[in-house]
């Protein structure tokens, strides 16, 4: 009975040091990896034009204008610069507007507005497309999605983050400017959410 317990007691200590080996050869990783965390963006929508006017015929194209704010906050300790982006604007996979942001440094544990224009004249759609979309802002629902890509320039690499947002546009309801949180995609953002507070002060 002793000689089992005495075993157990063997595999158990066996089991933890392996483990703690396995943390203590893995923490660089880890800090790597929760330090480049990247921005977190998110989307305002604060005025939209054209996605109300319906079709007089098949072929008549329409113009649009956008005025967004890209939110950023940016939990590192250190600043993090973009010097241009780009950005998109899409209504039921139809591309409805383009734009640029302006060159942009969010400070260490700060957060900052970016205004976002879009436009374009002279968009063609399908008729049925047109009709969908002016009924959504009558309703208030003209679901758009956002793309954005924005290229550092604080590391002089000009890496591009991309990110996708979804907004909804409307005429109806009267409801205010709302932000909504965007998906940001690039090297290592599956470590985003799930940060502890402690790990972003390495």
């Amino acid at each position: 009975m002793s000689s089992a317990m005495d075993s157990a007691k063997q595999d158990i200590t066996r089991a933890v040091k392996f483990a703690l080996l396995v943390i203590w050869m893995t923490i660089p990783f880890w800090v790597i990896s929760f330090r480049i965390l990247p921005l977190k963006f998110s989307v305002e929508l604060r005025g939209a034009t054209g996605l109300d006017a319906a079709p007089a015929n098949d072929d008549a194209p329409i113009s649009t204008a956008f005025n967004f704010t890209l939110h950023a906050a940016n939990r590192r300790l250190t600043d993090r610069c973009y010097r241009r982006g780009e950005a998109v604007v899409r209504y039921s996979g139809y591309t409805v507007a383009s734009g640029r942001t302006r060159a942009f440094c969010v400070g260490g544990k700060e957060a900052r507005d970016v205004p976002l224009v879009a436009w374009a004249e002279g968009v063609g759609l399908p008729r049925l497309i047109r009709e969908r979309m002016a009924a959504d802002w009558l309703a208030g629902t003209v679901d758009l999605e956002v793309d954005v890509k924005l290229f550092r320039c604080d590391d002089n690499s000009a890496r591009p983050t991309w990110m996708s947002c979804m907004v909804k546009a409307g005429g109806g309801g009267g409801k205010p400017p709302r932000a909504t949180r965007c998906t940001t995609f690039g090297f290592q953002n599956w470590a985003s959410d799930i940060t502890p507070a402690w790990m972003q002060y390495f």
